[in-house]
This record gives C-alpha cells, structure tokens and sequence, in this order.
C-alpha cells in the first residue's frame, strides 16, 4: 500500500494552497523533501549507529545473544537459507557471472601459448668410506640424517645459481649451434622443477618451455651438469673438510695445553694443602675449648643447685638433709646442725617435765638460740663460699666463650674456601679432561679425513634421458574450462550477498522473527488497481474480500486471550512513508467495528492528515484535532469524534495548520488527557501516526498506547530502520507487540511462499462454492447478508500467540495468513 494518493487535478490544486511539511507532488511523498527516507535524530541510518546499540532487538526486550546479532562483514549473515534466497531471487545475475566466467577461460584458453615439457631422471647415491671401521670423514650436515633431508638438501643445492650457470655452460657446448639468449635459458630454468620420487633415490627434473626442442635439450643438459657439479664439490668437500680439521685440532692443542697451566696456577696460587692443614688444628684447639666449656658449665650448674640448698637452709634449718663432701665447710655445718639438734631434743625432754618458765628450760632455750645463731653464721659463711667459687666459674666461662666464637668463625672461613677452591679445580679438571678427549677426537677425525680425503659422499647418474614432447601440457582444457564457471559462479553468489546486504531489505519472514526477534502478525496481500480511499473501505464495501478476512484474521488476534489486555489502545506506525499504516488502522478500526465493539479511529498525523479525505469529509464538517488539542480544554472532546458512516466506528480528523506546532502539542499533558477520555468511552482505539524517525510523535503516542504494532513492506522496508524503531520504542517503554507485513504478492514467486499454498486453498475454495460477496450464491447454504456465506474459515487463519490451539492441518502456524494489498 501508499500513502500517496491518486487524486484529481483539482485535489491536487486545492492541496498545493494547503500546508506541505512532508514534500509536495504527485509522485510518492518522502517525509524530509526527499525521495530517501530521513531518520530520527538526523542524518543517515548511521545515525544510530553508534549510538551502543550492537545487539538484536528481542521480542518484549534487548538482547545480545543468539542468531538476532547482525553481522558486520560486507556479505552479512552468510547462512544457507540466506544464500539459497538470495541464489533463487538474483539467479539471473549468478548465471551472467558463470557465462562471463566461461567466456573468460575460452579466452584464456585461446590467448595462452603453448607450453611443452621435457622431463630427465638420474640416481643420486650416498656412498661411505671404504674403512669400515672410520667415521665419515666429511664434515657435513648431510651425515647422520635421514635419507629424504639429505637428498632434499642436494636438491636445494642443485638449484644454485652457480649450478644454472654450469647448466647454460654445458648446453653451449652440447649444442653450440642454438640461438636461444643466455637469458632466455636462465629464465626457462629459473621456471624448471626437480622432484624427489618417492620411496626412491630417483630425482626428475622438469624442464617447460613453448619449445619442445630447447625443453628437451635443457633437461639433458641439467642432468650432465648436476652429475659434474656434485662431484666438483664432494672434492671441494673433502679438501676443505681436511683443512678445517687440521687447523681445529690445533686450536685445541693449544687449548688443552692452557688448561694444564690454569690448573697448576690455580693450586700454586690457593695453597690449598696449607689450608688443609690450617683447618685441622682449629679443629683441635676448638674441640679442646668446647670440652672445657662443657666443664665449666657443669661446675656452673652444681655449685647453683648448692647455692640454693644453702639459701633454703639458711632461711629454714630444718629443711637441712645432708650436703655432699665437695660443699664447702659441709663438716662444720654438720657439727653445728647436730649440737641444735641435741639441744632441742634436751629442750623438748625438759619440757616434758617442766614448765616453760622453769629455770632450766628457760637456759636451755638460751642454748638453743646460741646453737641455732652459731648454725646460721656457719651456713651463711658456706653460702659466701659458693657464691664465690660460682662467680669464679663464670668468669672462666666468659673467657672462653670469645675463643671459642673465633675458632667457629676461622674454621668456617676455612671451610668456604677450601670447598670454593675444591669446585674451581674440579670444574679446571672437567675442562682440561674435555679438552683432551676433543682434541683425541679430532686427531682420529683428521686421519680418517686424509684417507677418505679422494671418495665421494655423493654420486649422481642419468638414468632416464629427455625425449621430445608431442603434445603440449598447457594450456589444460579439463582445467580451464571447468574452473572459469567455477570461479564465476563463486564470485557470482559472493556479488549477490553483498548486494543483498548492502540493499539491507527485509524480503521475508525469516528476517523478521530471526533477525528482528519479533513477532509476524499478518501478512496482507497486494491489491490491485484499487486507489487508497477504496482500499481503506474495502472492509466494509467487500466484506468476504482477501482483504477483509486478513483485516478480521488480525483483529481476532488482538481479541484472543493473549493479547486481549494489551490491544485497547493500538497504535499503527512505519519507518517510512508508502508502507499501508493508514490504510491499515483505517480497515482494522473498520474490522473491530463490525465486530460489534465501539470503536475510535484517531488521526494523529496532524503534518499531514489523509482520514478525512478517506472517509470523504469536509473542512466543516468536522472539529480539527490539533485545534482542539491546542485549546486544552478536555471538554471539548466529546465533539472531535464524528460517524465514519460504518456503524459502531467513529473518527478524529485533523488539519493541517502553519499556526500549530504538533510537536509541542505532543510535549502537554492534554494528550495524556485525550487518551484516558478515549479509554473511557470506547472498546477499542486504533492510532494513525506519522512515521517514525522523521518527527518524535510517535515517541509519545507509543509511550501512551496499550501496544505498538510495525508497518513492513517486503524489498521496500529497510531492516536498520525498523530495528531501529523496535529498539526504540521498547527502550522508551513502548510494547512493541509484532510486525504487519503488508504488499505480499502472492501471485509471483516470493519468499512468503509458506503462505502461498493457503491463498491457493482460499482460492480454489471460492472457486469451488461461489465467489462470496459478488452476487453469487450456494444452494443449500445460508449465511449473512443474503445467505452468502463467510470466506473466514478458508481464508483467513489467526494465530493467538505460542498458547493457542494448533491448525487444522496438524501444526501450529505462528502468524496469520492474510491477503491484501494497495499500491500505497
């Protein structure tokens, strides 16, 4: 469908005076003035390209994952149902670049010389010393691999400069008649190849040139002068082999020779038998300082066990035992404890008989206290004693100590470097011994090379001379021919996917569940030769048309359960003009009114307002919308609604106006206002908008509906916008419920093609029981409006979400099969 009407020229007289925001013309009108559509926020879709937005946009969110992200390369998503699409729409273009691709390679075919190739094989041989007993004499990185690294390293050899150079000597003394520039000999050389036979010693060299003679002749040539080349340099070989191991060997004689000498300075230097020595008799004088100390520390500890006995006896006589002999003045105290001891057993006997004041107890007790005074004094002069001889010890002690530490000190001085001395001999020790085993080595090594010294390592033989080619191996028909298609229909599909991607159209339903992550709601059919006032009513004038069973699909399912609490309030919005919004709000509010619910149609492109000239209204006969708007007066809008002639449906019309900003309308609060009057009073609302990304209306208004359903014109609507917008409005709080795709011409051969066998059943049943709606009528079935019959139940076949009940062919659809179209 398009927004763009087919009026008279009268109409297009009286809109020239009226206000343009959008453009002007009879051609397709483009928001902006131009014919490429302009997008919110400025500028080209890369307008919103860097606005963070890497992800797809997912139904009732924004996600990131799975197979909604967009693929930035050139050809996009590469996917076989992508690709098959794209082969099957632009085949034309594939079959141009495979028949380009087959002109090219008969060209090439054509154009190319003639290419013949002569091919030489000889023998190369490895042969060892004739001593059994000796080592190859020859020093070279050949002995000791394995067989393919030695040939290959030949090979490499072979292919010198100096090898080419003998090559062209030898060609002109095999044939000295020849004209050919040493130049082109050179080159046709440079080009040639040597291969080593598998599993074998066999080399062939291949030799192409556009003469079959000269390929020949240089192939036979190369074979004689690799034979003479590698015997020059086996002798070279060996001769320099001699020489090396001559003058290596006495290097390291004269190494050898400087290693005995580091070693007999190093001992003579170091004195390592007088440290030894040295070492040995600290380790006497410490051992003998230690045992003292030992000693020492043992009288320590006796003689303070003794002084403590001797304090507690003092405080305390009666805790004295006996003290061993070595305890000074141990007799004395003995005696002196004894004589107390006899004393107070007198004492106590007297006791026994006597009283505590008699005279004799009370002398006895005077005894006591002089023995017990004299005990005293005797213990305290045996503690003097102690204290003494423990002070004594200890100063013995400290002396020693100090000794001790410095022969532990020195001794392990001595021990560091002895053991510092003993690894540096040892490592001089390990040098000189390999020194010596290396320079046996090489005196055995350059015997062995002064035998071997006339023997080859290597010997090459021509087994298989060149013979003239007959036939030509290039150019290759069986190659060329069939890689000039290939390569055509290669760079053929990968042309498409870019084009495909650089155009970024959506062109089926996969790109609208896939890509954009939302739901398909119906998929309206072309109409065509219909002008977009017919278009707009064909609901009511044509009520079993196509089109008014895809318009009744997609009201059953806004009423059906799962979307019941969420379609009150639509709103029907396009990235861009041309795509059927209008004509799509006005068939669905048509629908929902002959539904039986009270229905408002709102028309809030105040820019540029076409409801009015749909339902065939005047300028008086009707309240302008913005006019109202501007008056911010909710009581007033009891009279914007006026009958669209289709009963239960009213409508609100608008003007066009230089004087009020639509903009600033939609930034006051009487828009909220307007939308709680229509709840009110209505069952269902449907909203016409400007399109989205050219003004900020539909910001708004999405934000104030109940759900927000996208205008989608398959190879017209672009997928960056409409992403867009999905993205958009949710961020913005909008519920973006699906897409309307509309213009889907079923007639042709398209990628909705899983809905063509349905419009087919549809059509094959109108054929088969009367075309329902043109005066036709079926014996023996009555339905409404004058026994026809509704085409509903063929044509039309709603889905209510991923809850409702499978088709009647056994399989949940999951969008509505609708038919309509008109050339908005």
């Amino acid at each position: 469908m398009s927004d763009t009407d087919q009026t008279s020229s009268g109409e297009s007289a009286g809109a020239s005076r009226r206000p343009m925001y959008y453009g002007g013309g009879n051609r397709a009108i483009y928001y902006g003035g131009s014919d490429r559509p302009v997008y919110y926020g400025g500028g080209a879709p890369a307008a919103y390209a860097g606005s963070g937005y890497g992800g797809a946009y997912y139904y009732g969110g924004i996600g990131s994952g799975g197979g909604g992200e967009e693929d930035d390369s050139l050809m996009g998503a590469v996917t076989v149902g992508r690709m098959l699409r794209v082969c099957t729409q632009r085949w034309v273009t594939i079959a141009v670049f495979v028949i380009i691709g087959f002109i090219v390679a008969f060209a090439v075919f054509k154009i190319s010389p003639m290419i013949f190739e002569a091919e030489s094989v000889f023998e190369m041989s490895m042969r060892r010393s004739s001593y059994s007993n000796l080592r190859p004499a020859i020093i070279d990185a050949d002995i000791g691999s394995t067989m393919d690294e030695v040939f290959n390293t030949r090979l490499a050899r072979l292919r010198s400069r100096a090898v080419i150079d003998q090559i062209v000597s030898q060609y002109r003394t095999d044939y000295p008649s020849s004209t050919v520039t040493d130049e082109d000999l050179i080159k046709t050389l440079v080009k040639s190849k040597m291969t080593l036979q598998r599993r074998s010693r066999l080399i062939r060299i291949t030799v192409r040139s556009t003469d079959a003679e000269l390929a020949t002749n240089l192939a036979n040539a190369y074979a004689k002068a690799a034979e003479m080349f590698t015997s020059d340099q086996n002798r070279a070989e060996s001769e320099v082999a001699v020489s090396w191991l001559s003058s290596t060997t006495e290097q390291q004689k004269r190494n050898l020779e400087r290693a005995d000498k580091e070693m007999l300075d190093f001992r003579v230097a170091n004195q390592l038998d007088f440290m030894a020595s040295e070492s040995e008799t600290a380790q006497q004088a410490l051992s003998k300082i230690n045992t003292d100390i030992l000693g020492l520390e043992s009288e320590i500890t006796k003689a303070s066990e003794l002084r403590k006995t001797l304090e507690a006896i003092q405080s305390d006589p009666e805790k004295f035992g006996s003290l061993p002999d070595s305890v000074p003045r141990s007799l004395e105290i003995g005696t002196s404890f004894q004589l107390l001891q006899k004393t107070l057993a007198e004492k106590n006997s007297m006791l026994a008989r006597y009283t505590a004041n008699h005279p004799e107890v009370k002398i006895k007790e005077k005894e006591v206290e002089v023995y017990t005074q004299q005990f005293a004094d005797v213990v305290f002069r045996a503690l003097e004693t102690c204290k003494a001889n423990l002070d004594l010890l200890q100063r013995q002690l400290a002396q020693l100590t100090p000794k001790r530490d410095d022969l532990v000190k020195k001794l392990s001085d001595l021990e560091l470097k002895m053991v510092s001395a003993k690894m540096k001999l040892e490592q001089l020790e390990r040098e000189r011994e390999l020194a010596d085993i290396t320079y046996k080595s090489l005196l055995q090594r350059t015997r062995e090379a002064q035998l071997a010294s006339d023997e080859n390592t290597a010997i090459i033989k021509q087994v298989e001379p060149a013979f003239q080619p007959d036939k030509p191996v290039l150019p290759n028909p069986l190659i060329i021919f069939p890689a000039g298609p290939a390569i055509g229909l290669l760079l053929g599909v990968l042309f498409v996917l870019v084009l495909d991607h650089l155009e970024d159209k959506i062109v089926g339903i996969s790109d609208i569940e896939h890509r954009l992550r939302l739901k398909t709601l119906a998929v309206l059919p072309h109409v065509r030769r219909k002008k977009r006032e017919q278009l707009a009513r064909l609901v009511t004038d044509d009520k079993f048309s196509q089109f008014a069973e895809a318009v009744a699909g997609l009201r059953n399912l806004l009423d059906s359960p799962r979307y019941q609490e969420m379609s009150k309030v639509v709103l029907c919005m396009s990235t861009q003009p041309g795509e059927g919004k209008t004509v799509t709000s006005c068939s669905l509010a048509a629908s929902c009114a002959q539904s039986g619910q009270r229905t408002l149609l709102v028309d809030f492109d105040m820019r540029r307002p076409r409801l009015a000239r749909i339902f065939e209204k005047k300028q008086g006969e009707f309240n302008s919308l913005p006019h109202t708007l501007a008056k911010a007066d909710p009581s007033l809008f009891a009279s914007l609604p006026v009958p669209s002639g289709v009963e239960n449906l009213d409508v609100v019309l608008s003007k066009a106006s230089l004087e009020i900003s639509p903009a600033n309308l939609m930034g006051s609060g009487i828009i909220v206002e307007f939308f709680s009057w229509a709840r009110q009073n209505y069952d269902r609302v449907v909203i016409d908008s400007p399109p989205f990304g050219i003004v900020g209306d539909v910001m708004t208004l999405a934000s104030l509906v109940d759900s927000v359903m996208i205008m989608c014109c398959p190879d017209r609507t672009r997928f960056q916008p409409i992403k867009h917008a999905a993205r958009t409005l949710t961020e913005s709080g909008a519920r973006v419920i699906g897409v309307i795709v509309n213009d889907v011409d079923f007639g042709r051969r398209n990628h909705f093609s899983q809905y063509d066998y349905h419009y087919r059943y549809a059509y094959r049943y109108t054929s088969r029981y009367g075309a329902y709606g043109q005066g036709k009528k079926r014996t023996g079935s009555a339905g409404p409006e004058g026994g026809k019959p509704s085409l509903a139940a063929a044509t039309s076949k709603p889905v209510y979400g991923d809850d409702l009940a499978p088709s009647p062919h056994g399989s949940r659809q999951d969008h509505v099969d609708v038919s309509m179209t008109d050339d908005e």
